[in-house]
């Protein structure tokens, strides 16, 4: 019963059929053409799930372009995923100027020197060639706050942070009617993320792939809904099929 009064206040919140979020995996920053697409949103939401694209490695124009296309082509909610890391300044940055483009040597020696003799130490361990690629600086994620009032101007139905705390835009995302979701890997960020004023939690284990703890789905997902509580609380990580998903358990969304 507690169940199926978790599922119903899911759909009913985010008007699904089933309580089923796609995973808002992303491009990555040096181009590749991976992740969750237009067409996979597209699909999961027709499907009676909810779509979730997967923002990190747009441009922020590319982003808006992505957005109104799924709009163009189904009716149903659907949600935006971002990367908001911490140590980037959420607080400017409108029109940034800039290369689009870097080395990745740029990026590298810009490290601090604790983490470039980790980098160094890995590639003489697994004798790893000396590679140049360019990363992206013009993406969602160097230019988060930018990317955040996309998804505000759009309206998206849900705005789901990959990385990072959304507490700081509820209210705004709130104000016109966007609900908030965020990522957790243990029960203590869980709690802060609770307490920030999100609508929905994902707890995420160690199975899963991105951005991840070191807690087991199984072990997590209990810790996460009693510190989030009462947050509904989604599990991420390790299921595979249908029996994944049919737990017996009655905390189990």
């Amino acid at each position: 019963m507690a169940r199926r009064i978790l599922r119903t206040k899911l759909c009913d919140m985010l008007g699904i059929e089933y309580p089923i979020i796609a995973a808002g995996m992303g491009p990555t920053l040096i181009g590749e053409k991976t992740g969750a697409p237009v067409e996979m949103v597209v699909a999961v939401s027709e499907a009676g799930g909810l779509g979730v694209l997967g923002g990190s490695g747009f441009t922020v124009e590319g982003l808006r372009e992505a957005v109104r296309e799924i709009k163009a082509k189904t009716d149903k909610p659907y949600g935006v995923d971002l990367l908001l890391p911490q140590k980037l300044d959420l607080s400017g940055g409108f029109g940034q100027k800039g290369p689009n483009e870097v080395p990745l040597s740029a990026m590298l020696k810009s490290l601090p020197k604790a983490h470039q003799d980790w980098v160094k130490k890995v590639k003489d361990e697994l004798q790893l060639p000396d590679v140049e690629i360019m990363v992206r600086m013009n993406t969602t994620t160097m230019r988060p706050q930018e990317a955040i009032q996309v998804c505000i101007e759009e309206r998206i139905p849900l705005f789901c942070a990959g990385l990072g705390n959304p507490g700081f835009m509820v209210a705004e995302a709130h104000a016109v009617g966007m609900k908030v979701l965020g990522i957790t890997g243990n029960a203590k960020n869980a709690r802060r993320m609770a307490q920030s004023g999100i609508d929905l939690l994902v707890a995420q284990g160690h199975e899963a792939g991105g951005h991840t703890g070191r807690i087991g789905t199984m072990a997590l997902l209990p810790q996460a809904i009693d510190a989030a509580y009462p947050v509904p609380v989604l599990a991420a990580g390790g299921i595979g099929d249908g029996r994944g998903m049919a737990k017996p358990w009655p905390w189990a969304a």
